[in-house]
């Protein structure tokens, strides 16, 4: 139920994001590595995921003391998003239970909060930009169906 209310927030901010913001040069660049462009990528079961948005959260939806790094494509509605404490800092923590990352890919939902792991490293944090990279596996709310994330990357605006 818990996973049921979290997927129902990340689709409710999705399409409030999607239906409010126009594209901006500054929402998305396809590599986030490139020198001081901002972006988001990753390989889901080793095929690029490139969103034409991307974007962090200072807060986020239902997890008070949160925000969240999202790719989100706005042609099939497929997200990515790694909710982190607010006061993380540069370096390397886990994605698990508490530093969670989900996705939506095909209409399916995927979380570490199921299952899996991984990890983020923060390369750089302001007030307004976040950038760094990721990893993780996540699991359907079944136990049964398992994404893995890889070469992820991102260099966003902090919203």
């Amino acid at each position: 139920m818990k996973t049921f209310r979290l997927f129902a927030i990340i689709a409710i901010l999705g399409t409030t994001v999607l239906s409010s913001c126009s594209k901006k040069n500054d929402d998305v660049n396809p590599d986030p590595s490139a020198s001081g462009t901002v972006g988001f990528k990753v390989k889901v079961d080793g095929k690029d995921y490139a969103p034409d948005y991307a974007y962090a959260l200072a807060t986020f939806p239902g997890k008070e003391g949160y925000y969240a790094v999202y790719g989100m494509d706005s042609k099939t509605s497929d997200i990515v998003a790694i909710a982190l404490p607010s006061a993380v800092n540069e370096g390397t923590v886990p994605i698990n239970a508490t530093n969670f990352a989900m996705m939506t890919l095909n209409k399916q939902d995927f979380s570490t909060i199921n299952g899996g792991s991984g990890s983020v490293t923060i390369t750089k944090k302001t007030a307004s930009n976040i950038a760094g990279t990721f990893s993780f596996t996540a699991v359907d709310a079944t136990g049964k169906l398992t994404r893995t994330l890889t070469e992820g990357s991102f260099n966003v605006n902090v919203r």
